[in-house]
């Protein structure tokens, strides 16, 4: 069913969603997501804090009013305590949820025949040194779809969207291209005959249990905890002791992950599972990589396409420096992005299941933090391309 409503000169068809699913407690709160998603159907990619905050400053509303009626079911990439509000890059996505209190209807319809596509390769995919992956070619003969839906930028919109949701665990995207990957595992077999929205979300909920369900329905006003997590460097006695005198002083230091670290990571380390955190998170890593070079490649070879792809310019640029030790930082960034893959992601993806110690999984989280920050320089730097070059359109 739908129902219309109206915001500005934007007529918004509205899917009425399931009982259960969470929705807007105000009309504030749902002009957020309709400016969310109507910046997202226009682009097709996700808008910044910036972006937002000045489309409702010009209509007259606050964006710190308007996000306390959401709740993280609805939208990902705010701090859980909202007054910590995100940087002006930041970007605001919604969830599957938030889409259904869109104009999204359509989009989450070729999205739940992605799910039960996935779920119906998974048994039948039989290569082991791959991810079981969906890809566009994959929908074409794909059942319960209309087939007038499944153009490039309705199937580029549904697996944004549904990347993030638990039925899939990540997945690569090549903008310009509309071209797009999702990755799956075991994990979509509850899913498999998913037909109607209420079907998927009650499967949902019975997936990520009733704890997780009931802290992300909670209203961001509501909220008194956060996804950040506060990481210390630990420290202890020294393998020798010294004379008191001589004891170095304790340092303990506090980093706030990457949003995109903590979004994926942080439930699962605070839940004790440290290997599969530090796992998700340079997967997470490796992802946006693949989005930013454009390139369906993985692991040490994707990073040396994106950062040292001699004798032409790298494709990602992520350095701080400048003039001669332009170069060395980045070769040294090539390294430490391939070294990351090598020694961090891929142990913990292909090798035996030995779970990590808290304290260095804390440390492997930090260091994840960093390369994802690096990678927010080349992505700021596009931007700003993209407006300069906007800017000079007659």
């Amino acid at each position: 069913m739908f129902e219309l409503g109206c915001w500005g000169k934007h007529v918004i068809v509205r899917h009425r969603v399931p009982e259960g699913m969470p929705r807007p407690t105000g009309d504030e709160g749902q002009a957020l997501l309709d400016a969310i998603w109507l910046h997202f159907s226009a682009a097709r990619q996700w808008p910044t804090f910036d972006e937002i905050d000045r489309r409702l400053h010009l209509k007259g509303l606050v964006f710190e009013e308007a996000v306390q009626q959401l709740c993280p079911a609805l939208l990902r990439g705010l701090n859980r305590d909202i007054s910590l509000l995100p940087q002006g890059t930041a970007l605001l996505e919604l969830t599957i949820a938030g889409a259904a209190n869109t104009e999204g209807a359509s989009v989450i319809g070729v999205f739940l025949g992605m799910v039960r596509t996935a779920a119906a390769i998974e048994p039948h995919f039989g290569r082991p040194d791959e991810r079981p992956s969906l890809r566009p070619q994959d929908l074409r003969s794909a059942d319960g779809i209309d087939a007038g839906l499944l153009t490039s930028e309705v199937m580029y919109a549904a697996a944004v969207i549904g990347v993030h949701e638990p039925c899939f665990n990540g997945g690569g995207f090549s903008h310009g291209a509309k071209d797009w990957t999702l990755y799956f595992d075991r994990d979509i077999r509850p899913f498999a005959d998913v037909r109607q929205l209420e079907d998927y979300w009650e499967r949902r909920m019975q997936v990520l249990g009733a704890p997780r369900v009931e802290g992300d329905n909670l209203r961001f006003a509501d909220l008194r905890t956060n996804y950040d997590y506060v990481a210390p460097w630990p420290s202890g006695p020294p393998a020798v002791p010294a004379p008191a005198e001589e004891s170095p002083k304790t340092l303990t230091v506090e980093c706030v992950l990457h949003p995109l670290i903590a979004e994926v990571a942080a439930d699962r380390f605070a839940s004790g599972f440290y290997r599969d955190a530090v796992s998700r998170a340079f997967q997470a890593i490796e992802n946006r990589v693949q989005e930013l070079a454009s390139s369906d490649a993985v692991g040490e070879r994707l990073m040396g396409i994106a950062f040292g792809a001699k004798p032409d310019p790298p494709k990602l640029t992520v350095t701080r420096s400048t003039g001669a030790s332009l170069e060395s930082e980045q070769n040294g960034m090539q390294f430490l992005f391939k070294g990351a893959t090598g020694a961090l992601r891929n142990p913990r993806v292909h090798g035996p299941a030995e779970e990590d110690d808290r304290d260095e999984a804390e440390e492997m989280l930090v260091f994840g933090s960093f390369l994802m920050r690096r990678l927010d320089i080349e992505d700021e730097k596009r931007k700003q391309e993209a407006l300069q070059a906007a800017a000079s359109q007659p």
